[in-house]
């Protein structure tokens, strides 16, 4: 696309529509619990007109995507990241999807893994950012931030400091403590030293804590015996 117009959106957004499979829309309907209508369009379908729309007008394509659908804010995130632009440029982008647009598991968890590339060079930077997302009154930000952590920098250098800010995270809201479990599982399995460690001491709610032993127990990479001894804690 040379340039996006309000027009030539719209008419991409009946492409979308016509594109959409009716037993996925149903599908991941329930499994989005999302309150947005969603069009039933796949993953990598999305990722691969992303890339698309960034390498032509994609700035302009953010400034008229739409958010009325799942799909659409979706898009929004992946086009952002895919697009050439300096990570300072891009940061306003991160925030607006982050704060604004994320409103379900799936729009923190796909963008979460796909910001590898723009963020690489500035992994310290973004790693001070994201305090701001785990610290929002928006639990899809906080969200964010945990899955953010858990996609990019499960790493030696900053895995004490991933561990103390999960932990610290604190909300009711059912998908930030399901991040932080899946993430304290992912941790485990890297580091199990360091995590018995952690749980000795760690400030997690029973809830919370019970979901990090579930993950633990349903991963390959979590031994029998590991899995026995958290079992054992519940």
């Amino acid at each position: 696309m040379d340039q996006w117009t309000k027009e030539t959106y719209e008419a991409f957004r009946q492409e979308l529509f016509a594109q959409g499979e009716e037993e996925y829309k149903n599908f991941n309907t329930k499994l989005l619990r999302s309150q947005l209508p969603v069009i039933g369009l796949r993953v990598p379908f999305l990722r691969k007109k992303a890339k698309e729309i960034a390498k032509g007008d994609g700035i302009g394509f953010l400034q008229v995507c739409g958010g009325e659908t799942h799909e659409e804010r979706l898009l929004y995130g992946l086009v952002a990241a895919a697009l050439p632009l300096s990570y300072e440029a891009f940061l306003p982008y991160c925030d607006y999807y982050t704060e604004h647009l994320a409103e379900n598991w799936a729009h923190c968890d796909i963008f979460s893994s796909s910001v590898k590339k723009i963020i690489k060079g500035k992994e310290g930077v973004f790693f001070q950012h994201i305090e701001k997302y785990l610290a929002s009154e928006n639990p899809w930000a906080v969200r964010m931030g945990l899955v953010l952590m858990l996609s990019n920098y499960l790493t030696e250098d900053y895995l004490t400091k991933v561990i103390e800010r999960t932990d610290a995270a604190r909300s009711d809201h059912y998908y930030v403590r399901m991040g932080q479990a899946w993430l304290l599982a992912t941790v485990w399995a890297k580091d199990r030293d360091r995590m018995m460690e952690y749980i000795s001491h760690h400030h997690l709610d029973d809830w919370t804590f019970r979901k990090f032993i579930q993950k633990c127990c349903e991963s390959y990479r979590v031994s029998k015996e590991d899995q026995a001894f958290l079992r054992s804690l519940k």
